[in-house]
């Protein structure tokens, strides 16, 4: 079953040169201690965003790989995917495929709708992963 994707309203007529994929992870108390500040809050630059979009004004260490095209930063976010499925705290049912992700992900990274995952792992941690297009020189 497909389902259409809805713009991104944050999205500009720019088109990305390159991809930064997203990444955090922290314990259930590291994650308490940052607080609930608001995601532009540019005073608690390693707490992750709220919004997907508000990644970019977050602190750079949170970039985990840099990609120039679409499939390469989808097979990096489905790849991170399959690593916390591996230790999710819930199992993952059998019929959420990683095949039917990666093409929702990648028409949602070519449209410029950002994509993003968190869950939930054993031992209290939680990741935290995206992927944001930007047309930026900041590499």
């Amino acid at each position: 079953m497909s389902h259409p994707i809805a713009p991104d309203t944050t999205k500009r007529s720019v088109q990305p040169t390159h991809y930064h994929c997203y990444k955090w992870s922290g314990s259930g108390q590291e994650w308490d201690r940052l607080g609930k500040t608001d995601t532009l809050d540019l005073n608690s630059p390693d707490r992750p965003p709220v919004r997907t979009a508000d990644w970019p004004i977050k602190s750079p260490r949170l970039i985990a790989a840099v990609h120039t095209g679409p499939k390469d930063a989808c097979d990096w976010l489905i790849a991170e995917w399959d690593q916390a499925r591996e230790k999710a705290l819930n199992p993952v049912p059998e019929w959420v495929s990683s095949e039917d992700r990666a093409v929702r992900a990648l028409q949602a990274i070519e449209t410029g709708c950002w994509p993003s995952y968190s869950m939930w792992l054993a031992g209290g941690v939680i990741v935290l992963t995206a992927v944001v297009g930007t047309a930026k020189r900041c590499h």
